[in-house]
C-alpha cells in the first residue's frame, strides 16, 4: 500500500523578497533571503516508485514536519503609503521581482526603533522612510502581494547596520566562555563577555543561559568597517534584546533518545522512540511529565488527559485518531496514537503542536 504523509504545509505562494537601495545594502552584510520555493499542495508520497513498483520506506526513516517550518522573510524598502493597519513598501531597485509589497499590521506586530530596540507607534513612521520588516512566510497571490508583518524596524539612521531579528535554533558554548547562537535567519552570532544582553521591556537581569532554542532575539552586530567592507568579526554580537519566551520548552528527539530543555530523559526499553509509517513516535507521558504536566485517566470518557494545574491542555483516547484541546476544539492527529506494552505513543509532530514546544533540529 502506498503510504503518504497525511498533512503537508502549503504556502499561499512563493515570491522573492524585496531588494533595496545600495546604501543600506552596504551597511547590512546579510543576504536578503528569498521566500522558499512553492510547495505545490500535492500529497507527497513517502515511498517513491522505482520501475513502476512502490518501494516501502525504511523502518528507520521518518520526517518531523515542524523541523521544516519556514522562518519569517526579511524585506525592506520605502514606506510609500501608510494606512490604519497597512504599510505599502516600495522599492526603486529595477531588479526587484515585485516593485511593492503590502504589510498587514496586526495587534501582535512589533514596530521597533533600529537604534535602541524600543517600541514605536505606526504614526511614528514617516512616508518614504526606509523600513525593514520580517513577514510571512506566506503571501497572497495578489499584486502587490500582501503578507502579515511580525516585526518592523524603523527609525534607521543613514549608513546604519540594521539589527537582525531571528529565532534561536541552537546554542553552542565554547571553552573560552563564548556562546554561538545558530538562528533561523541562516546566520550565527557569537556572544562574548562584551555583549550587552537586554530583556525586552523589563528590568530583569538576563544571562546567556536565558538564550535557548526558541528564544526570539534582535541582534546588533559589528557588520562593517569604516570603509564599508565586511568586518572579520561580523558575527560578533554587540547587543542582544531577548523577547519573552513563547514556548513551553524545547525538545530534541530521535531514535537515539529524547531530551527536554537540554536534559536527557531516562527511558525504559518500552519507552524508546521508534519510527513507523514515516513518523517518529514518542512516549506521551514521559515528554508531558518532563514539561511539568500531569497525565490523568478520565473514566467517564475512557480518555487520557494532559493537565497543567487545574487546566486540561488536551485529551485523547488510546489508539484514537483525534485529540480535543482545552478549548473544546477537536482535530485529527497526524497518525493514530499507539499503545505498546502499556506505553502510549504519539507522533513527534503531534506532541510538538499539542505541548507548544520548540523542536531542535
Amino acid at each position: 500500500m502506498n503510504t503518504t504523509i497525511k498533512k503537508a504545509f502549503v504556502t499561499l505562494t512563493a515570491v522573492s523578497c524585496l531588494a533595496c537601495g545600495a546604501s543600506l545594502a552596504a551597511a547590512q552584510p546579510l543576504e536578503i533571503v528569498p521566500i522558499s520555493a512553492p510547495i505545490t499542495g500535492e500529497i507527497i508520497p513517502i515511498s517513491a516508485p522505482i520501475n513502476g513498483e512502490i518501494v516501502p520506506i525504511s523502518a528507520t526513516d521518518y520526517v518531523i514536519a515542524h523541523q521544516n517550518k519556514l522562518a519569517p522573510v526579511r524585506v525592506y524598502g520605502q514606506a510609500a503609503s501608510i494606512e490604519e493597519n497597512r504599510i505599502t513598501l516600495e522599492n526603486n531597485n529595477d531588479n526587484a521581482e515585485f516593485p511593492s509589497i503590502v504589510l498587514n499590521i496586526g495587534e501582535n506586530t512589533r514596530i521597533l526603533n533600529a537604534v535602541d530596540g524600543l517600541p514605536m507607534k505606526l504614526e511614528d513612521i514617516r512616508e518614504n522612510e526606509t523600513l525593514y520588516a520580517y513577514v510571512g512566510p506566506a503571501m497572497t497571490m495578489s499584486l502587490p502581494p500582501i503578507s502579515n508583518a511580525e516585526l518592523i524596524i524603523a527609525g534607521i539612521p543613514a549608513d546604519f547596520a540594521v539589527p537582525t531579528y531571528a529565532e534561536i535554533e541552537g546554542v553552542k558554548k565554547g571553552t573560552d566562555g563564548s556562546v554561538v547562537l545558530k538562528t533561523n535567519q541562516d546566520v550565527d552570532f557569537t556572544i562574548t563577555t562584551d555583549t550587552t544582553l537586554i530583556p525586552f521591556l523589563t528590568k530583569n537581569i538576563i544571562t546567556v543561559d536565558h538564550l535557548r532554542p526558541g528564544s526570539k532575539v534582535l541582534v546588533w552586530s559589528q557588520a562593517v568597517t569604516e570603509d564599508g567592507k565586511q568586518a572579520a568579526d561580523a558575527g560578533t554580537a554587540n547587543k542582544v534584546v531577548a523577547f519573552p519566551y513563547e514556548y513551553a520548552g524545547y525538545v530534541e528527539a530521535g531514535l537515539e533518545g529524547l531530551s527536554v530543555n537540554g536534559e536527557a530523559l531516562e527511558l525504559t526499553e518500552d519507552e524508546a522512540p521508534y519510527a513507523a509509517d514515516g513518523h517518529l513516535m514518542l512516549p506521551l507521558r514521559k515528554l508531558a511529565e518532563a514539561l511539568g504536566y500531569e497525565i490523568k485517566w478520565n473514566a467517564e470518557t475512557s480518555g487520557i488527559e494532559v493537565v497543567n494545574g487545574n487546566n486540561v491542555l488536551y485529551s485523547l483516547t488510546a489508539r484514537g485518531s483525534e485529540v480535543t484541546t482545552g478549548d473544546g476544539e477537536t482535530r485529527e492527529l497526524f497518525a493514530t496514537s499507539v499503545v505498546k506494552d502499556g506505553v502510549t505513543f504519539l507522533t513527534a509532530d503531534d506532541l510538538i503542536a499539542l505541548n507548544e514546544v520548540k523542536i531542535v533540529k
